[in-house]
């Protein structure tokens, strides 16, 4: 048989299908109703209907590429949202190519240490083929049990898309909680010799979730590959979700995806209702702002909650640029918060703490700042809050999100500092007279020329200044824009 025009009684079943699926492989038949126009010779029946279905079988798995797998039985809702069905026959449809639909959402899932696993098993074909199962076999069946097309995209990275952001989360912690368990497994050798163990170790993961946009687009290409915002998006909070916790597990949402599952039904999805949300700013992703949220899903990670308050307190005072002071006193009352909300605070000692420094060290070194900051000592506020940052990060287990930006806000206030010693130090060169008593002037120009002595000096003369509040409010609102702290996504 070589074209349908030959389909006649004595044509077999067989015969007919051998010829849908050579013109399908050729690629003349690429989609469904070309399938379905080309065999409008065959009579409906149920077995004309069993052909049609076996040859969509082969156009998915050949054209569908990502959406290989799915179909309106196990997977409803997403079929609904991606496929444009076939009224006569309910089995079939052809993907659509451009959406742009409210109820649609991206993963990107990371496992992390995969790489060094497999640099450290490269002579173990056993292992690597173990994890490699896992990826293309386990994930993908976790995922559908709750209602997510999942693929292996490329080495330990996992694409998800779901009809449904709680059902997608859903799923996400699922293939947490698979890959956080180290596994012992009995590999067979098919009844020849003895069976050995694997022991494969527990992973972290890193997922980030995006989607519930109405005007935002999810592409499909012509051989079934997913483009689009949605799809940057979740893999810019995946990276960032990594570099935050490069070895621990984490989810960042963007605020649309926040949203839906904070109004998901208590009764579908009953173990959401446990999850909290951290409001992390808003992150730039290469000029596109993108406000964030953290699922803090453990309870060894509860306390986070505490800072909260502290954290939006923050970001209010950076949006409106009230570098004056507004900022410094947000940002030390978020390093307080982080200290007393810890369950355990210690930095380990140095050469300025000759043992560890608990929490109560912490928080006077955080009010003596607090002091020399109202006392208009600016300059040695800011080099003490330089210390805090520092200190900060060396406590084990402290909030990535207010590290990264308590260190922004120390960098900005650096900038301040320069330029506001700068001012200052061009009115005591202007009008010494002003600031130093009759027998300093001498011992300034004399101090001058030893750096030390004239440092000390300059800094006496500095506080002297009359305009020195003025000038720090002036400096400060000229360097707001510099000084502005801005999360930004490297990817």
């Amino acid at each position: 048989m070589k074209d349908m025009s030959e389909f006649g009684p004595g044509t077999s079943p067989y015969e007919v299908l051998v010829h849908l699926n050579d013109r399908i492989l050729s690629g003349e038949l690429r989609t469904f109703q070309a399938l379905k126009s080309y065999a409008s010779a065959v009579a409906e029946s149920p077995r004309s209907k069993a052909i049609l279905k076996k040859a969509f079988e082969l156009q998915k798995q050949l054209y569908w590429g990502f959406f290989r797998d799915l179909n309106p039985e196990s997977l409803h809702a997403l079929w609904n949202q991606v496929v444009l069905p076939d009224p006569d026959f309910p089995f079939a449809g052809d993907l659509k190519g451009y959406m742009s639909i409210p109820d649609i959402y991206v993963c990107i899932l990371d496992i992390h240490g995969y790489t060094r696993f497999c640099h450290e098993n490269r002579n173990n074909m056993s292992m690597l083929d173990l994890l490699d199962r896992i990826l293309h076999e386990d994930v993908r069946s976790l995922a559908a049990k709750s209602g997510i097309l999942a693929r292996r995209a490329r080495g330990d990275e996992v694409l998800m898309l779901a009809a449904s952001a709680a059902d997608l989360l859903e799923g996400v912690l699922a293939i947490m909680e698979f890959f956080s368990k180290r596994r012992r497994l009995n590999e067979g050798n098919g009844g020849k010799g003895a069976a050995f163990d694997i022991l494969l170790p527990a992973f972290q993961v890193s997922a980030g979730l995006a989607g519930g946009q109405k005007y935002t687009p999810l592409i499909i290409t012509r051989d079934g590959d997913l483009s689009g915002d949605i799809v940057n998006t979740a893999a810019r909070l995946q990276t960032r979700a990594t570099r935050l916790s490069p070895n621990r597990n984490r989810i960042l949402v963007s605020s649309h995806v926040q949203q839906r599952l904070a109004g998901s039904d208590p009764k579908r999805h009953p173990r959401l209702q446990e999850l909290r949300f951290l409001n992390t700013g808003s992150v730039n992703f290469k000029g596109l702002s993108l406000l964030v949220y953290d699922v803090v899903f453990l309870k060894t990670e509860a306390w986070r909650l505490e800072i909260q308050g502290e954290l939006e307190e923050l970001y209010a005072s950076l949006d409106k640029s009230m570098w004056r002071g507004k900022v410094f006193e947000d940002a030390l009352k978020l390093a307080s918060r982080v200290a007393k909300s810890m369950p355990v605070f210690t930095i380990p000692g140095g050469a300025n703490y000759g043992s560890d420094l608990e929490a109560t060290g912490f928080l006077a070194l955080v009010r003596s700042t607090s002091q020399e900051f109202s006392g208009e000592r600016f300059e040695t506020a800011v080099a003490s809050f330089n210390e805090i940052v520092s200190l900060l990060g060396l406590a084990e287990g402290c909030d990535e999100v207010a590290l990264e930006y308590l260190r922004g806000i120390a960098e900005g206030y650096a900038g301040i500092v320069e330029a506001f010693t700068k001012s200052l130090d061009a009115e005591i060169e202007a009008k010494p007279d002003a600031v130093l008593a009759p027998g300093e002037k001498t011992s300034f120009e004399t101090l001058r020329k030893h750096a030390a002595l004239y440092d000390r000096m300059v800094d006496k003369a500095r506080l002297a200044v009359r305009s020195r509040k003025s000038t720090w409010f002036h400096i400060a609102d000229e360097c707001a824009p510099a000084a502005g702290v801005k999360i930004e996504s490297k990817k």
